[in-house]
């Protein structure tokens, strides 16, 4: 049975606030916990289903958590109703500290960018998707949804862990920072584009994908290098904007 501070953290880290106050996140589920201990985040505590860790799976967890001195706690059935984020509890979880990353800190190669995304799962779907198409950074602005939400984080089935994920507080002053001082150019979608068939993978290159509805802010527009759109023969009127950057990101990687 869980002590009732550890149930009523769980629960605070539910919200935007106390997250960003204490620095922490949830993941539940055996990948999403296994990955965080193999990544470079620090694991506060591990919590597993009391009647699964026997088994083979939750045993590796386990394992793998005290040899990196990580907490372990096992919850009960009357817990689990009281710390899961989903309607079916995956067996475990784990806390974790929140890594922040400045954008000077990325590595080389190209950048993903997302303004104004404001679904938490259209983010976690562009996270896990640039992990699958190799793209190692991603830049968010300041007005794009939490990174640690629990359905960003579960969206990007463990490839949080894999990435460097910077949010700047202003996009604008650092996109024009990385365009004059490391000399990348800039690149986005629009309607009138050429084909992003013609998109060319390149090392100094940053990729915008704006807001489901808006697109890129005006001022971001005034310093994109070349704008690009992706064609279509039907009459929807546009595409999701993880659809958007997994096409481009297939074509870029193809």
């Amino acid at each position: 049975m869980l002590e009732l501070s550890i149930i009523k953290h769980l629960n605070k880290l539910k919200q935007k606030k106390f997250r960003k106050e204490e620095k922490e996140f949830v993941v539940e589920g055996i990948k999403g916990v296994m990955d965080a201990l193999n990544s470079e985040m620090e694991v506060i505590l591990v919590i597993v289903d009391g009647k699964l860790r026997d088994e083979k799976e939750f045993e590796k967890i386990i394992l793998k958590a005290e040899n990196k001195n990580v907490q372990v706690a096992f919850c009960g059935r009357n817990d689990i109703d009281k710390i899961k984020n989903t309607e079916t509890f995956p067996g475990c979880l784990a806390v974790i500290d929140q890594l922040e990353i400045l954008a000077d800190q990325l590595e080389d190669g190209p950048i993903i960018c997302l303004d104004a995304i404001k679904d938490p799962g259209n983010l976690g779907t562009i996270i896990r998707t640039a992990d699958w198409f190799g793209f190692k950074n991603i830049l968010l602005s300041e007005d794009t949804v939490d990174v640690y939400n629990p359905k960003t984080v579960r969206s990007t089935m463990g490839s949080i862990f894999h990435l460097k994920i910077a949010k700047t507080s202003n996009l604008l002053k650092t996109l024009e920072k990385l365009k004059k001082e490391s000399e990348y150019k800039i690149y986005s979608l629009d309607l009138k584009g050429e084909s992003h068939k013609k998109m060319k993978p390149e090392a100094k290159a940053i990729y915008i994908f704006g807001s489901e509805s808006q697109g890129i802010r005006p001022d971001l527009e005034k310093i994109v290098d070349k704008m690009y759109t992706i064609s279509g023969s039907g009459n929807a009127e546009s595409l999701n904007v993880a659809v958007s950057a997994a096409i481009v990101m297939a074509n870029l990687s193809s």
